[in-house]
Order: structure tokens, then sequence, then C-alpha cells
């Protein structure tokens, strides 16, 4: 049994780009007081928790965009993220 593979790639428009900029620039803004993980993803209107946390989360904490209010304890569930102004 011969099983084909093809992938497709889409690119990103630059309107695409600048809408999720857009997007996470909002949320870091909301994120001046620090919220939970599910604040965060209703202010973003997203359902999928593990895609929120792969796709936006761990990527804004990694870039240093969002930082942990307890940082010892990173899987508790009273858990809150917060941004600083820039």
């Amino acid at each position: 049994m011969k099983i084909d593979i093809f992938k497709t790639i889409i690119p990103l428009t630059s309107q695409v780009t600048m809408q999720a900029d857009e997007e996470v620039k909002g949320l870091l803004e909301f994120c001046l007081i620090p919220k939970t993980r599910s604040e965060m993803q209703e202010f973003m209107k997203l359902s999928d928790r593990e895609n929120f946390r792969k796709n936006i989360l761990n990527p804004l904490i990694k870039g240093g965009l969002l930082k942990l209010t307890m940082p010892d304890k990173p899987t508790s569930p009273k858990q809150k993220y917060y941004s600083k102004k820039r």
C-alpha cells in the first residue's frame, strides 16, 4: 500500500501579519494587569487551549514579552501572566 503525502505552503500576506501583530499588541496591553491563561484566551476569542499555548502564549513568554507572576511554579493553576509597558 502506497501513501502519497503532499505539502501545501500558503504564504502569509502582509495584511494577515499586520492583523496578527495588532492582536498581539492588544493582548500585551490587556495584560498590563496580570491575567490568567483563560482570561487571555477569552480576550482573544480563542477556544483551543493547546493551540493558544503553543502558538501565542509560549512564544510571547520565550520572547520576553510576557512574564509569569510565579516563575518558580510555571504550571500552577494560579499562574498569571503580565506584560510591561514599553
